[in-house]
């Protein structure tokens, strides 16, 4: 009897390439495929990839809905962030969070977006994750063998992944811990009554829960 793999399909966001962009810029080759699909053996790995396509690219609302439906199907969103990373990637990996999906980060320390230590408009900072990889990403991974690992013991056993209310807890996290000595917001709100009852709005009204 042939034992069937669980199949598992895995969302690739990262660059896609583009005559006007650089060509030094790190994206998804079939050598990191190939490495993620042999750390997953256990599974028949599909592999989501908005590079890998044959539908009209002038159809811009139909490229959007592609990407955000491959996104919906996947298990698990790998998001290449080595190198700075333009609108589409952030917003699928916001796209994965509102529907509960994993997201896995690759960045390997010394990046663009995680550094021993950075400075953050003038601030030096220690230790440095990117506020949105940080808050979007369920596992920040320095190699794919790693992220692979990762989803591996997710699959075996689910724990709970972030969701829409992690970005509404991170919200309230700053109104309790930093908004009181943040005068440029401090001032907003004194100058404008409305803008401080939307700010203190109920944080399921925001995120629609």
């Amino acid at each position: 009897m042939v034992c069937m793999k669980k199949r598992i399909a895995i969302y690739l966001a990262g660059s896609i390439k583009k005559g006007h962009e650089n060509p030094n810029e790190s994206f998804w080759t079939e050598a990191d495929i190939q490495l993620i699909r042999d750390s997953l053996k256990q599974f028949d790995v599909a592999m989501f990839n908005p590079a890998f396509r044959s539908d009209d690219l002038s159809d811009q609302k139909s490229v959007f809905g592609r990407d955000m439906l491959q996104v919906f199907s996947s298990h698990a969103v790998f998001a290449d962030v080595r190198d700075r990373r333009g609108l589409g990637v952030g917003a699928e990996m916001m796209w994965a969070k509102i529907n509960r999906i994993p997201v896995v980060g690759w960045a390997p320390i010394d990046t663009h977006y995680h550094k021993k230590e950075a400075t953050i408009l003038g601030v030096p900072v220690k230790n440095y994750v990117h506020p949105f990889v940080e808050g979007l990403c369920d596992c920040i991974a320095k190699t794919l063998p790693e992220a692979a690992q990762w989803l591996e013991k997710h699959l075996s056993s689910p724990a709970k992944v972030k969701g829409i209310e992690d970005i509404g807890s991170c919200m309230e996290h700053y109104k309790a811990s930093q908004l009181h000595k943040d005068l440029p917001m401090k001032q907003l709100m004194g100058i404008q009554d409305d803008l401080t009852k939307r700010m203190n709005r109920p944080i399921p009204e925001i995120l629609g829960g």
